[in-house]
C-alpha cells in the first residue's frame, strides 16, 4: 500500500471514535481490502486530490459508507459518513437511558438527518448540527461538549449569569461523559438512517427503545 492510501485510511479512522478495539481492527481491515480510490478536484485549490470510498459492515447493526477526500497540494481533508441501508418512508426515534459503563460503550451512528436531545439538561440539537457521527454514546457526549464549548465560549464578563448557566451545562455533560450521572439520549431520524446498538440482542434491551415511528 502506498503512502497516499495509508494517509487516507488514517484520516477516515480519525473520524471513528469507538472503544471496541476488535471492531476498530475489523473496520481498518475492510478499508485496506475493500476501499476504492479515485481522483477528484479539490474544492479548495482546484488541484487533483484522492477520494477513498468504502462500505463497512457493523456486526448486528447495519452497513455504513465512508468517503474521505485528501489533497496533497493544499492539505485539505474531508470525511463523510452515510448509512448504506437505503431510505425508509418513515423516521425512527431511539431513546436510550444511560446508567452504566456498558451504555456509554454502545455504538451509535447519528446521521446528518437526525436531531439529538438530552432532556435532563433541556438540550436539543437540530438536524445537521453535528453532521454524521459514528462513535459511542460516550463519544457523542464528548462531541456535544466540544461543539458547545466551541460555539458558546464562557467567561464573558459582560454576562456572568449566562456564563454560570453555561458552566453548569458543561459540568452536567462532563458528568454524563464520565459515567457519574445517568441521562437520556434521544435521537430522532427523519429517514431512519441512524442506529444505537442493542447490547442485549436478541434478548430485550430494557434501556433502549427504538420502536417510535414519526
Amino acid at each position: 500500500m502506498d503512502k497516499k492510501s495509508l494517509s487516507i485510511n488514517e484520516e477516515i479512522l480519525s473520524q471513528i471514535n469507538l472503544n471496541n478495539q476488535d471492531l476498530n481492527s475489523a473496520i481498518k481491515e475492510q478499508f485496506d481490502d475493500d476501499g476504492v480510490e479515485f481522483t477528484n478536484l479539490c474544492n479548495q485549490c482546484g488541484q487533483d486530490g484522492i477520494n477513498k470510498m468504502c462500505k463497512i459492515t457493523i456486526p448486528f447493526v447495519r452497513d455504513l459508507i465512508i468517503m474521505s477526500f485528501s489533497c496533497n497540494e493544499c492539505g485539505y481533508r474531508d470525511t463523510e459518513i452515510k448509512g448504506a441501508n437505503g431510505i425508509t418512508p418513515q423516521g425512527k426515534m431511539f431513546r436510550l437511558y444511560v446508567n452504566s459503563q456498558n451504555d456509554l460503550k454502545r455504538n451509535v451512528f447519528k446521521s446528518e438527518t437526525a436531531s439529538l436531545q438530552i432532556p435532563e439538561i433541556e438540550l436539543e440539537m437540530c438536524t445537521g448540527t453535528l453532521g454524521a457521527v459514528f462513535t459511542t454514546t460516550q463519544g457523542i457526549i464528548s462531541k456535544v461538549l466540544d461543539h458547545l464549548r466551541d460555539k458558546t465560549p464562557i467567561y464573558n464578563s459582560d454576562d456572568p449569569y449566562r456564563d454560570n448557566k453555561l458552566q453548569k451545562v458543561f459540568d452536567q455533560l462532563q458528568a454524563f461523559h464520565d459515567g457519574t450521572k445517568s441521562f437520556t439520549l434521544i435521537i430522532r431520524d427523519l429517514i431512519d438512517s441512524s442506529f444505537v446498538s442493542n447490547v442485549g440482542e436478541p434478548n430485550t434491551d430494557y434501556n433502549l427503545q427504538n420502536r417510535g415511528r414519526q
